[in-house]
């Protein structure tokens, strides 16, 4: 294939828009669509580049071409993450550091969290893309065989992809999002340009020009797209009807060209080089940014204070892009002991990863080790991580499957807040026998959510359960909505009952204690009265629910000034109102209670 600059461009504004919706620029609110530029761009380049009787220097050009940067990436954030970062931070470095060792980075970031969550600490988030293009490089021979096999079988994967993806993301956009086959459409739109509409790669329709520049215009207008990442449906999330636009444009490109007026124009210069330095810029950016923004306990952090921070961290991307570029990459492409630069750079980051936990262990004092230890201190994510995919109309999970004696059975419901004290609750459950179910949703019964009273009450009937059990943070439900479980619940003989809501901080409780460590900060305060405050109203309207058991929280965590740590100094929050393992257990003699009165009511 003859060098071709529209190829270059097309990489230019895919870069170009990841690198400004990462910086949070005004108006990029859709950038990550540039990800899907590049993949359809290197479906189209594995249709050129694959030859079948030269399997190994295939693979050989793709580790000279990915690797020794991709290494590099990864051992530099790690490095300076030892040095700058809090332990929980670190170790959530360390764990992505692994994953992109084993070219799953897509895979331990499905496992985690959605990749617009910022939540979680993740300065090496965007190789997600670089796991789900490697996964795709491994399959390109066994695609190659099938669809010369079978031709019939090109249209049935690359339509069976894109079906099964719009169907997931409507259950669970991040399954979509992060998984190679249900991207893998996108590559094969790339792929099927190059095979069926050009000549090797070089263009066939030359005349047709035009389009390629109408197809060019969609891509730049890529900003005012109205995108949600994390929406379910086809139409307005993500990967949907958007991508499948972006995806076809971005083959129109490729099968048409664009107009040399354009390719020699100021800007398509511009764009060139941007994409002859794309894959540099790509993976410096994004660590930089993340690492530079770094505060502890606080996720993954992209806003800026000010432009003029903005246009540092523009400049530090521009410089160490171009250094990548020329120290690394460019070199690599040429270098004939690139295996061995390759395996020294792998054991360099596995001894670093030992390094850097020695290094973490000496920097800090046990007092400091509790305030971290804190955000490990937390349960799995509710009912796992595959049930939405495995089940997708599931209502609830059985949180005790291997309960051998079974006296009953109650069903947990609520937010993020029930989520924190399910595993403390099962544990009192199991002494007494109980089963217990829980909701796969985060918001059952609140606004926006499709699961409504009815939908509660049929779920418990369904799992035989004798009791519901309500817990939500303060003002995550409303009076009104309590009173109609309880009424459709009795109906069928099934009692309800609301576990108070916890008190909750104005404060990132460790984040405040570090704070006070570090620099004597004051410390958190809430009284009983103020709970009561906050609570009130809401416990009023509850009372006067006749047949609602109600069981107040703050009885044990406010006495009366409310607690945020164990005597021994173990942290009750791994934020401002999520209760740790730790938080939950103090909770004990609450579920005993709940569970002791669901039993006598069963009898």
């Amino acid at each position: 294939m003859h060098y071709r600059k529209d190829i270059q461009i097309l990489r230019g504004i895919a870069v170009l828009l990841v690198v400004l919706f990462h910086l949070q620029i005004g108006g990029i609110q859709s950038g990550f669509l540039g990800v899907d530029i590049f993949f359809v761009i290197s479906g189209f380049l594995m249709a050129v580049l694959y030859n079948p009787s030269e399997k190994r220097k295939f693979f050989y050009r793709r580790v000279k071409r990915l690797l020794p940067t991709y290494y590099v990436t990864v051992f530099f954030t790690l490095l300076f993450a030892a040095f700058i970062t809090i332990p929980n931070e670190y170790n959530q470095v360390a764990r992505q550091s692994i994953y992109a060792l084993l070219f799953s980075s897509n895979i331990g970031f499905w496992m985690q969290n959605s990749y617009f969550s910022k939540a979680d600490f993740n300065p090496l988030l965007h190789l997600w893309s670089l796991g789900v293009e490697i996964q795709f490089y491994l399959i390109v021979p066994l695609l190659y065989w099938l669809f010369q096999r079978m031709r019939i079988m090109f249209p049935l994967v690359l339509l069976g992809s894109m079906a099964v993806c719009f169907v997931i993301v409507g259950i669970s956009p991040k399954t979509s999002f992060f998984m190679m086959p249900l991207r893998l459409w996108e590559f094969l739109i790339g792929y099927g340009i190059a095979v069926y509409a050009t000549n090797s790669g070089n263009i066939r329709y030359g005349h047709m020009k035009f389009f390629g520049m109408t197809a060019l215009v969609f891509l730049i207008a890529i900003p005012t797209f109205n995108v949600n990442g994390e929406a379910l449906g086809f139409i307005h999330g993500h990967p949907g009807l958007f991508a499948l636009l972006v995806s076809l444009a971005t083959g129109g490109v490729l099968a048409w060209g664009l107009p040399s007026g354009v390719e020699h124009s100021k800007a398509g210069r511009v764009l060139e080089v941007l994409g002859k330095y794309s894959y540099s810029i790509y993976l410096v950016h994004f660590p930089v940014i993340v690492l530079f923004l770094y505060h502890p306990f606080s996720g993954t952090v992209l806003k800026t204070e000010s432009m003029s921070e903005t246009l540092f961290l523009a400049g530090i991307i521009t410089v160490l892009s171009y250094a990548m570029y020329r120290m690394v990459e460019n070199p690599a492409r040429h270098s004939k002991k690139i295996l061995y630069y390759l395996a020294g750079m792998v054991a360099s980051i596995l001894l670093l990863l030992a390094a850097g936990k020695v290094i973490q262990q000496y920097r800090y004092s046990p007092q400091e080790k509790k305030i971290f230890h804190a955000w490990e201190d937390r349960a799995p994510y509710r009912c796992g991580k595959l049930i939405r995919v495995l089940e997708p109309t599931a209502v609830s999970c059985d949180l005790t499957p291997d309960l051998e004696t079974v006296k009953q059975c109650v069903f947990l419901v609520g937010n993020s807040h029930a989520d924190a004290i399910k595993s403390a609750f099962v544990a009192a459950a199991r002494k007494q026998d109980t089963k217990v179910y829980f909701t796969v949703s985060n918001i059952p019964l609140m606004k926006g959510s499709p699961l409504r009273a009815s939908h509660i009450v049929n779920e418990a009937l369904h799992r035989e359960a004798n009791t519901i059990v309500l817990h939500y943070s303060p003002g995550a439900i409303l009076p009104e909505t309590i009173q109609r479980v309880v009424e459709l619940a009795e109906k069928h003989h099934i009692k309800t009952a609301l576990i108070m809501p916890v008190p909750v901080w104005e404060r990132h409780i460790p984040k405040a204690l570090y704070a006070h460590l570090e620099s004597n900060a004051s410390l958190p305060y809430q009284t009983e009265t103020m709970y009561w405050k906050r609570n009130r109203s809401f416990y009023d309207a509850v009372s006067k629910i006749k047949g609602l058991l109600i069981y107040r929280t703050d009885t044990v965590l406010c006495r009366p000034v409310c607690r945020y740590q164990s005597e021994e100094g173990d942290l009750f929050y791994f934020d401002d109102g999520h209760l740790t393992l730790t938080g939950a257990a103090a909770l004990d003699e609450v579920f005993e209670k709940v569970l002791a009165d669901t039993v006598l009511h069963h009898q």
